[in-house]
């Protein structure tokens, strides 16, 4: 995975893009769980402003888990789980400082249900062992807060007996999210390694049929330029010094074809030919393409297919510049947009998610007239 995070987003950045919905759900099920549970319990709320912020707060882990989810940041940091993590406990904390004395029951206690939720919607986006030891913070938190309520509980149990009932929403939400993560994780690179194998099997084979395109490429040349000028010099049974300068002009052109398109990265394969998705400018001087790894190939192939397939973008007119500073490659591509910024945003959001997950850094600035991206690379 090229030194990159072990999560579900990492491992297929497509598949979390198609997560958001579920994710912007989450957040709003939690937020109307919470508010449908106050208004139920509202006579059991001892101060309305510690109420109201513990509404805030979740409303604010909320905000933290949709904007994090979202395409344009990708990938989930894990400064965005803390931040979460913190909120949801506030919120806890607030709730029970708001209903301090006159909380009568654990099971109508909205936070662990709410908080679990939204633990439960990071399962796309982070490591699961994160996932768990946030559920566990969350749930450490609950139970301090129920001890402390204990003594208004109207219900003749033991107290361990209430921290069961309050925790076990948080932890088993919390730990399914991360059952799935961990194990969506393993399953997409167990598949990729089987694919891995499979490439390395069938590498001998692309070769041999590279080779022959390759060598078709030059009959074809040779058929179109060479063989009808020896005709002509069969047919006229002399050498003219015009003969001599036209044996030159080809041999020239032959000779810098065959060198271009041996220096040619494969990058550059990419802009040249009819069938090329896109055209334009490569500015590669120190052939830094080949130092990408194959998934920063696969990343901007596809890009740039897409590119060449919107209507968003002017395909005929993309400049990628190359250059190393300080042992790391910077890389810009550009492309005049043929319309506005949300257009090109909307259109180009899945390609745009898989880059910044790939490259980490990719920068993106949409604005007319240019669409510009700025990523780095280690040199491998």
């Amino acid at each position: 995975m090229s030194g990159r995070e072990r999560t579900p987003q990492q491992v297929d950045p497509l598949g979390a893009l198609s997560a958001r919905p579920v994710t912007v759900l989450a957040a709003l099920a939690a937020l109307v769980f919470a508010g449908v549970m106050t208004t139920t319990t509202r006579m059991e709320i001892a101060s309305p402003g510690a109420t109201a912020g513990a509404i805030v707060a979740l409303v604010a882990a909320g905000v933290v888990l949709v904007l994090s989810a979202s395409p344009y940041r990708a990938p989930f940091r894990r400064r965005s789980l803390v931040a979460l993590s913190v909120l949801s406990a506030g919120a806890v904390v607030l709730s029970a400082v708001g209903t301090a004395g006159r909380d009568a029951f654990v099971r109508d206690d909205w936070p662990p249900v709410a908080v679990g939720v939204l633990l439960l919607a990071l399962a796309p986006y982070r490591p699961g062992v994160e996932i768990a030891l946030a559920g566990l913070g969350v749930a450490l938190v609950v139970a301090v807060v129920v001890v402390v309520q204990s003594p208004s509980f109207v219900t003749p149990v033991p107290v361990t007996s209430f921290v069961v009932v309050a925790v076990t929403p948080v932890l088993a939400l919390a730990f399914a999210g991360a059952a799935f993560s961990r194990t969506f994780t393993r399953l997409v690179e167990e598949w990729d390694a089987r694919a891995s194998v499979a490439r390395s099997a069938s590498a001998e084979e692309l070769t041999e049929s590279v080779a022959r395109s390759v060598q078709q490429d030059r009959v074809t040349v040779l058929n179109r330029d060479v063989v009808p000028f020896f005709t002509s010099l069969v047919a006229s049974g002399t050498v003219e010094e015009a003969d001599v300068e036209r044996a030159r002009r080809i041999a020239d052109s032959l000779r810098s074809t065959m060198v271009a398109e041996a220096d040619r990265s494969w990058l550059e394969h990419l802009f040249a030919g009819d069938g090329a998705p896109v055209s334009g400018v490569v500015v590669d001087p120190d052939r830094l393409a080949p130092a990408m790894t194959g998934e920063h190939r696969t990343a901007v192939r596809a890009l740039l297919v897409a590119l060449g397939a919107s209507d968003t973008v002017r395909a005929d007119d993309v400049q990628v510049v190359l250059r190393e500073r300080d042992g790391r490659v910077d890389g810009v591509l550009s492309v005049p947009v043929a319309g506005g910024e949300a257009s090109v945003r909307h259109a180009l959001a899945p390609w745009l998610a898989v880059l910044r997950v790939v490259f980490g850094d990719l920068q993106v600035d949409p604005s007319p007239p240019l669409l510009t991206l700025r990523f780095s690379y280690d040199q491998h």
